[in-house]
């Protein structure tokens, strides 16, 4: 009687290492979700890292993307990797100077609109340091509103009338907007009606509908991470 045979899992070709509440992580996703690519999604609990992950991500960050085999980090990068290692469902104009204009777009996120909004969280127990603050904020969504999205057209879309990476490179920063409203009082320009469409109709993506939390879920997980920064801000027992 022949030895019984092992049945070992294959390896998936696309493993998104993520946690749930990350917006670069979500940023991935929901590109992994764009391209309709068969992945593994693995959570990985940012609070209790398993060692073998330290391997696969040297500062211990999500996201994480291995494809067969190789790993690549850092969201922006990951997701630029993918639409060019997956060339269906392009999420970057074909045209060099429209991809300049995009990565211009996702530069100016990281560079002033993600620093304006931790500017303003940082800023809560500081409350003549809000009022500043807050205008930062107001004045990198102007510049949006003004240089990007009125001057790309009709839309309704970042670049245009076809989704692409900038609009998953803002998108899970405006899904949490209301957190900052509610706990630093942002407000929303009014003069930036082109930027509240544009968040209107990319909300509607599959892909965001998919990966997008509540309001309370995002409130109780900025609750758990300002309790974590009080507590390791907090002197030490019979210090001081």
């Amino acid at each position: 009687m022949p030895a019984p045979v092992s049945v070992e899992h294959p390896v998936p070709a696309i493993e998104l290492f993520s946690y749930n509440g990350c917006p670069f992580a979500q940023r991935t996703h929901m590109v992994l979700l764009e391209k309709a690519l068969d992945f593994e999604l693995v959570e990985i609990d940012l609070r209790n890292r398993p060692d073998w992950f330290r391997e696969i991500s040297p500062h211990g960050k999500v996201p994480v993307l291995r494809h067969e085999g190789r790993v690549v980090h850092e969201s922006a990068v990951i997701n630029e990797y993918l639409d060019e290692a997956f060339p269906a469902h392009p999420l970057m104009p074909a045209d060099a100077y429209g991809r300049a204009m995009a990565r211009i777009w996702m530069l100016h996120c990281e560079a002033r609109f993600l620093p304006a909004l931790r500017e303003l969280m940082a800023a809560r127990d500081r409350p003549g340091a809000l009022p500043p603050a807050r205008e930062k904020l107001g004045e990198a969504m102007r510049f949006m509103e003004r240089e990007g999205l009125r001057r790309a057209g009709d839309g309704p879309y970042w670049l245009g009338a076809t989704p692409s990476l900038v609009d998953f490179h803002y998108l899970p920063f405006f899904e949490r907007f209301a957190v900052y409203e509610e706990l630093a009082g942002a407000e929303w320009p009014v003069d930036c009606s082109r930027l509240r469409a544009w968040y209107e109709a990319v909300g509607q993506r599959p892909s965001f509908l998919a990966t997008r939390h509540t309001l309370d879920f995002h409130l109780s997980l900025q609750f758990r991470m300002d309790q974590r920064r009080a507590a390791a801000s907090a002197p030490a027992a019979g210090q001081g």
